[in-house]
């Protein structure tokens, strides 16, 4: 099943929420509980504490800049103009090393091979559509370094919410908006086996469920 996409639909929302004097994409508790799962991640046994890494939907820049506050070497890339305006602008405020890029998580060829310690899926995975999602995950794998470290955090499970439910498609699991899919609901076990399938050795994975939101499911994988 063949479903149309628009990513670039991302910049109007961006340009919505600094207009309406939001710090980024998610609200501040959503963002502290983001913050605290990356700074576990960092503190984890096994994980890189220095090198290069690459955000991978980065949006107005927020994690990306928790990396380079802890003194990695960060780059994040996004396909809405608005969050690199954004992001660019938060790293220039606090003084914060980092580039970032506007591109597409699907092409990453402005970078090397196995050029990075660390990639992370800033909650794009799940933005990304049908093929396009082995496209994104193979560019993954490419630029990581063997041994590197690749963690995803990403919607998975049947949605709960009432105005996801509304507009969600069971056969594709995505939610579409006037035959646009902005989002992917997979199984658990079917996100593991596509990033498996790219090449990655799965670590460590954990279906994190809520109440009344959709359900996250954790990876830390390394490239073998």
């Amino acid at each position: 099943m063949s479903l149309k996409t628009n990513y670039i639909g991302h910049d109007a929302r961006y340009k919505k929420r600094k207009a309406e004097g939001k710090t980024g994409w998610n609200d501040e508790k959503d963002w502290n509980e983001w913050r605290t799962e990356i700074l576990a991640l960092i503190a984890s046994d096994g994980f890189p504490q220095s090198g290069k890494v690459l955000e991978l939907g980065c949006g107005a820049g927020d994690v990306a800049l928790l990396f380079a506050e802890k003194g990695y070497q960060v780059y994040g890339i996004d396909i809405a103009p608005s969050a690199i305006e954004w992001a660019r602008g938060k790293a220039l405020k606090t003084g914060m090393k980092a580039e970032f890029i506007e591109g597409d998580v699907r092409n990453l060829r402005r970078w090397e091979d196995e050029i990075f310690d660390v990639v992370v899926d800033g909650h794009c995975l799940h933005c990304i559509i049908g093929d396009d999602r082995a496209e994104m995950l193979k560019e993954a794998y490419r630029v990581l370094r063997p041994g590197g470290s690749f963690y995803v955090s990403s919607m998975c499970g049947d949605p709960k919410e009432p105005e996801v439910l509304k507009n969600y498609d069971p056969e594709s699991r995505c939610m579409v908006y006037s035959g646009v899919a902005g989002r992917y609901f997979g199984r658990a076990e079917d996100i593991i086996k596509e990033i498996e399938k790219a090449g990655f050795k799965i670590k460590r994975h954990e279906v994190r469920g809520n109440n009344d939101t959709q359900d996250d499911l954790i990876v830390m994988a390394i490239k073998s």
